[in-house]
């Protein structure tokens, strides 16, 4: 592909999902593939965790995090798959097209016949939450920032020894792998959910290495000190609570990266805040596709890749003229007790084997019951009788049906 040649494929974002959607797009012989991303490298979040369990769901292995990100940078090589860092996408209208800026391209105005949005997520952070308190030079930060901190070997103030961490979701234990590496003790995790919300061993595990976990409690407000944080102060169902520690994390709380979507022809879902798409991974702008956490806030990396990995065959069988362009089929009605599923698009041209299965979010967790695909009065599928935890992925195999169709709890 020439320097100055719109692609055929424009990938936005050279996560797991971008990369793994190259790779299925130049394995269906397509060519002229660009990926950009607004970071200096490619390979997204999981360059900054050295941690194992990265990539199962894509590559049958748990990598580490820069581990897997090599994996899939290996996987283009000889493919003619141009990578530009520092490039951001600025907006996303019909056509495709594509307004980018960075310096290997300048500020330029593409229009690639398919486009694939693998954008990823931003983190919550301090203001975001509205958590009161004093400022600080230093202390207060999200996963995304410590990550890169010890992937950078940027040092911390002397004066950090500890830390509080604000979140029990998986990526909160990840925040504890990663503070240990430089040379922070994390005292307490809180959550304002009844139970952790990662799986019960790793916070057995949390415990058993001195860190205390308080659920159903909130942070209040951060106490500073000369710049410095000094203590935070969380309600506890025990009573109000004043700990002493040298910083906050904040973790999880993940929102989408739509910005560049804003005014397009993408429409979002009220459920994920994330594009809508259907079976084919299509969104409502022709030709434009999307994978990864830009769907359904944090997901694992394999999973995204695995995402990544069919959008890329769908997008190359849209441009062989297989498939259209836009999202099309039955938009899934949801039981109350469900809070998300994706794709919310039943489409019958986009089930064979490599299909997405469902996934599903419940608001809240539920026993003995099993999620079933309903189409008027007929059972389309149906998954196990099981207990279905809130924020954990939940399963239910892709599913073709024409007629509109709802998602509910069955006994």
């Amino acid at each position: 592909m020439a320097q100055d040649a719109d692609p055929r494929v424009l990938i936005v974002g050279a996560g797991p999902a971008g990369l793994a959607a190259a790779h299925a797009l130049a394995r269906q012989g397509i060519g002229g593939i660009l990926v950009i991303d607004r970071d200096d490298e490619p390979g997204g979040l999981p360059r900054y965790c050295h941690h194992p369990g990265f990539g199962l769901e894509y590559a049958r292995w748990p990598y580490t995090g820069p581990g897997f990100a090599r994996r899939l940078l290996s996987d283009l090589k000889s493919t003619g798959v141009r990578i530009a860092c520092r490039t951001t996408l600025l907006s996303l209208r019909d056509g495709p097209e594509a307004e980018l800026i960075g310096p290997a391209l300048g500020l330029r105005r593409m229009r690639p016949q398919a486009v694939i949005v693998a954008t990823g997520i931003r983190e919550s952070n301090r203001g975001n939450l509205a958590v009161p308190g004093g400022r600080a030079e230093a202390g207060i930060l999200t996963t995304g920032q410590l990550q890169q901190i010890v992937a950078r070997k940027v040092a911390l103030p002397k004066h950090m020894k500890s830390i509080i961490v604000v979140g029990t979701e998986h990526v909160a234990f990840s925040a504890i792998w990663t503070a240990r590496q430089a040379g922070l003790r994390v005292t307490t995790m809180i959550g304002h959910d009844d139970r952790i919300m990662s799986f019960a061993p790793l916070g057995a595990l949390a415990r058993i290495c001195g860190t205390t976990i308080l659920t159903s409690s909130s942070i209040r407000e951060i106490e500073t000190k000369g710049g410095a944080v000094v203590a935070a102060t969380v309600d506890t169902p025990q009573g109000t609570r004043r700990l002493s520690t040298d910083g906050v994390l904040f973790t999880a709380n993940w929102t989408p990266e739509t910005a560049a979507l804003a005014g397009g022809p993408v429409a979002l879902d009220a459920g994920t805040a994330g594009p809508r798409i259907d079976q084919a991974m299509r969104t409502s702008g022709r030709g434009i596709f999307a994978a990864g956490n830009v769907l359904h806030g944090v997901e694992s990396s394999g999973w995204c890749a695995r995402e990544g990995r069919h959008a890329g065959q769908m997008a190359a069988r849209f441009l062989r003229g297989e498939i259209s362009g836009a999202s099309s089929g039955t938009v899934l009605e949801i039981a109350p007790e469900i809070d998300f599923v994706v794709p919310q698009i039943c489409s019958g041209d986009a089930t064979a084997a490599g299909a997405i299965p469902f996934n599903v979010r419940m608001k809240s967790d539920v026993a003995g019951r099993r999620l079933a695909l309903k189409a008027g009065d007929d059972t389309v599928c149906s998954g196990p009788r099981r207990r279905l935890l809130r924020k954990r992925r939940i399963l239910l195999a892709a599913t073709a049906t024409t007629m509109p169709a709802r998602l509910e709890l069955c006994d």
